[in-house]
């Protein structure tokens, strides 16, 4: 019996190592299926929905839909510098750069690249572009490569500002088509509607992976996404009320900061009054109305917790001094401001109709303004978001939602002046600050008379299929491609 116990004890104590082996072996046989499976690869058609409507693709066009525009944008054209996820700059078009003296003059080397129609960059042809995003600049050129920007004032942070949406080089070829540099070239365009862009073989920083973005604009994203039906969409934006469900039913999401800036801005400008029904509302009637909009109940509950109070135009996480700013939340004093006032007419309060987070904040800052003997009517509009449309309301203020274009403070700061028409002395002082408190002060400068109102920092949010690979959403909600690849698609 002992020899016969002794094999047995054998073969079982084999038996174990024998399957490990086995197993390792496998193991080692998938590894290169399982991570040629999970490598980026060319091709495929990226499959974009975008809510609103972008009519211009135009860098220096404003346009009501600002986030959309720039989002199209930077993949068909690109600036001469660029801000990354951490806020540092980096080279884009321009290569190098330098200052004179005093920082009013400021000379940008161009790398070697081509426009889509096969046209070498040239600095004329930049020249040519940022003369019209900026016509207070002196801009010459010196050579082929060279392009010199003299600004009116020391301008610490031009690099900076050049890497906004607006200054983005694009030309316009004999027929009106746009030309531009970017990653992808503009193959299909019908205004507002659809938007077809094929990978640009030629790309100076290496081909994209996907073959096309296909872009449709204008859909009614609500009632389909709720209900899944998305269909064989890559990409799809979102408004912060309707994450709450997808995050339920364990949908792919992206959210970035706390970043679009939410404010209640007063119309009346002076002699600039062009509607003759609007009036001249007082700055204590104004000021009250600050002070008795309840942020956090505006942040926590109405917007789930997918914002933050602002205090200021800047959001805390990307200043580091927004809570420097006053945060007067008083019905008390509301309404003491209110009493000191002795008309009793009531405001109307425009909003973008197709925005239903603008709503939302529209309707309960009217509640909170009636706690403090303030009447204010709600209306819905399709004209409040350019500068243009807005001097046709009859309304007395409009709600705004604008976008944080960079993860560079001042830059920040210089893209929210033509959404709040801001003075010329305060774009001076945002031009040539030098530390963060220069900023502080010209913030606290446009808010000193409560024409401009704060009232929340806003996520964006983005749905996402199984099949996206390396979609980068930046802290402040815009996009970054290059390194998209999609999956299953031909």
């Amino acid at each position: 019996m002992s020899p016969q116990i002794s094999k047995a004890n054998v073969n079982l104590g084999f038996a174990p190592v024998t399957f490990l082996c086995l197993r390792l072996l496998c193991l080692i046989l998938l590894v290169p299926l399982l991570w040629a499976g999970a490598r980026p690869r060319y091709g495929g058609t990226v499959k974009m929905v975008l809510e609103h409507r972008v009519t211009s693709l135009v860098p220096t066009d404003e346009s009501g839909y600002p986030v959309e525009q720039a989002r199209i944008i930077s993949l068909v054209f690109e600036t001469l510098t660029q801000i990354d996820a951490q806020g540092h700059m980096r080279p884009c078009l321009a290569n190098s750069w330098q200052a004179e003296a005093g920082g009013r003059v400021w000379q940008f080397q161009l790398r070697a690249a081509s426009f889509h129609s096969g046209t070498p960059l040239s600095s004329a042809t930049v020249a040519a572009s940022l003369k019209v995003a900026s016509t207070d600049w002196k801009i010459s050129t010196s050579g082929r490569q060279s392009v010199t920007i003299e600004t009116p004032a020391p301008s610490p942070h031009l690099p900076e500002m050049l890497a906004l949406p607006r200054f983005a080089v694009a030309r316009k070829l004999t027929d009106g088509t746009l030309d531009g540099t970017g990653p992808f070239k503009l193959s299909e365009w019908q205004p507002g509607e659809h938007a077809m862009l094929t990978a640009n073989e030629d790309y100076w920083g290496g081909r994209a992976y996907p073959d096309a973005v296909d872009i449709r604009m204008g859909l009614s994203l609500r009632e389909h996404l709720l209900e899944h039906r998305l269909g064989s969409d890559h990409a799809a934006e979102l408004s912060v009320d309707q994450v709450r469900a997808l995050e339920q039913s364990n949908q792919n999401l992206l959210m970035s900061r706390p970043a679009d800036l939410m404010a209640l801005v007063f119309l009346q400008r002076g002699t600039q009054v062009t509607a003759a029904s609007r009036k001249m509302v007082d700055p204590r009637i104004r000021e009250a109305i600050s002070m008795a909009i309840s942020r956090s109940a505006i942040s926590n509950v109405l917007l789930q917790r997918r914002s933050a109070p602002a205090r200021g135009l800047l959001p805390q996480w990307l200043t580091g001094y927004e809570f420097l700013l006053p945060a007067a939340n008083s019905i008390e004093n509301a309404r003491k401001l209110r009493a000191e006032v002795a008309s009793n007419s009531q405001l109307t309060l425009a909003y973008d109709f197709s925005d239903p987070v603008a709503k939302l904040v529209a309707e309960r800052i009217a509640v909170d303004a009636r706690e403090a003997g303030i009447f204010i009517q709600t209306l819905p509009d399709l004209h409040t978001n350019t500068a243009l449309e807005r001097k046709a309301l009859s309304a007395d203020a409009v709600l705004l939602r604008l976008p944080l274009q960079s993860l560079d403070a001042a830059a920040a700061l210089a893209g929210l002046e033509s959404g709040l028409e801001l003075p010329v002395e305060i774009n001076n002082a945002i031009l040539s600050a030098n530390r963060p408190e220069d900023l502080l002060e010209a913030e606290r400068k446009a808010l000193e008379d409560y024409r401009i109102v704060p009232v929340v920092h806003v996520s964006q949010a983005l749905w996402l299929n199984n099949n996206v690979h390396n979609w980068q959403l930046l802290p402040n909600g815009v996009w970054k491609l290059d390194q998209l690849w999609v999956e299953g698609t031909k």
